[in-house]
């Protein structure tokens, strides 16, 4: 009989954090996965970021950083890509 009341204690401590960390779990799936509207946006805002780290680049290499300008036009060019892999991964 004091088992019993022991085990069903122990169930219940052991299934409320589960219970909990499942609702977490199915929750960051959302987050995970955005909506069509929230991909589309974040990518022309990531390709803006990128095509002005370009148009900085390019105007390092006329002002005579050619270091400055090699680290803003690779900064660029990764963002982009990146950006559309991660657009055409997330499309549904």
């Amino acid at each position: 009989m004091n088992e019993d009341k022991i085990f069903e204690a122990t169930r219940r401590v052991v299934e409320l954090p589960l219970e909990f960390t499942n609702s977490v779990m199915e929750y960051s799936k959302k987050l995970r996965n955005p909506s069509e509207k929230v991909n589309k946006i974040g990518t022309a805002i990531g390709v803006c970021v990128g095509v002005g780290l370009l148009f900085t680049g390019a105007v390092q290499v006329l002002v005579g950083k050619p270091f400055w300008a090699l680290g803003s036009l690779t900064a660029g060019t990764t963002t982009i890509i990146s950006n559309f892999i991660s657009y055409y991964r997330n499309k549904n």
